[in-house]
């Protein structure tokens, strides 16, 4: 008899190690899942910061050309007052012409990407020059054309300036834009 109470207690021994291999075997599992799962989710953090990182550096490279380009403008634009110019301002108040309006016509039809970087007026002829960045589709005729035909039509510039002719243009070729320059002038109405 007492080899079969052996037998049974070396059966409860071995189910005691077989429960605590199971429990070992489970904390294993769950350590290892756990372990991945925080890799996991650290990986896809990675991930969320440099698409973050990068449209940041998108926004910010956008706003620096932004930047770039109106201070390209600024930079070509100088105003020098002479004598000589304030008396022809005075002539031109004398004469009735409200600048503020032709001014304001001038800017509001402008394309974007143009600008005027100098404006004259000898009476008779009014006449301007500016400048702009052209496309990739080298429109830049037709868009100052429409420029124009956009003064033409408008009141508060064609009220005086009845007659308005494309002059010139040239365009150079940098090596990641084109710069557009462009010449116009107008004729006053006789009355």
């Amino acid at each position: 008899m007492l080899i079969n109470k052996y037998e049974i207690n070396l059966v409860r021994a071995m189910r005691e190690q077989t429960r605590v291999s199971e429990i070992r075997r489970t904390r294993i599992l769950g350590f290892s899942v756990l372990s991945f799962g925080l890799l996991i989710l650290s990986l896809l953090y990675s991930g969320l910061q440099i698409l973050i990182m990068q449209a940041t550096l998108r926004t910010e490279s956008n706003q620096v050309t932004r930047i770039q380009n109106e201070y390209l403008k600024y930079k070509q634009t100088r105003m020098v007052v002479s004598k000589s110019d304030l008396e022809l301002l005075d002539s031109l108040q004398n004469s009735r012409i409200y600048w503020t309006n032709k001014l304001a016509a001038l800017a509001l039809h402008l394309p974007d990407n143009y600008w005027i970087s100098s404006i004259t007026y000898r009476p008779p002829e009014f006449s301007a020059t500016g400048s702009g960045y052209g496309s990739a589709q080298q429109e830049q005729l037709v868009t100052i054309e429409r420029y124009l035909n956009e003064l033409r039509a408008d009141s508060s510039y064609a009220d005086v300036f009845k007659q308005t002719h494309f002059v010139s243009t040239s365009r150079i070729d940098e090596s990641h834009q084109s710069l557009v320059s462009f010449e116009f002038s107008s004729t006053r109405q006789r009355n």
